[in-house]
């Protein structure tokens, strides 16, 4: 089976909370803001290769 998987689901959902966060942080969220922004994106990203190794077609 092919396809996606819930995994990149969460990744999609941590990047674009990451962003969100982010620019919150621009807005006038401060320093903390910008740290959790940044974990939240460093979790997408390794949440997406893991679920690339899931998704990857076996030819």
């Amino acid at each position: 089976m092919v396809g996606t998987t819930k995994t990149s689901g969460w990744a999609l959902f941590w990047f674009l909370s990451g962003f969100t966060v982010l620019v919150t942080a621009v807005i006038g969220g401060g320093f903390l803001s910008l740290v959790v922004g940044a974990v939240m994106l460093i979790l997408s990203v390794v949440l997406f290769k893991a679920a690339r190794k899931k998704e990857e077609v076996c030819d």
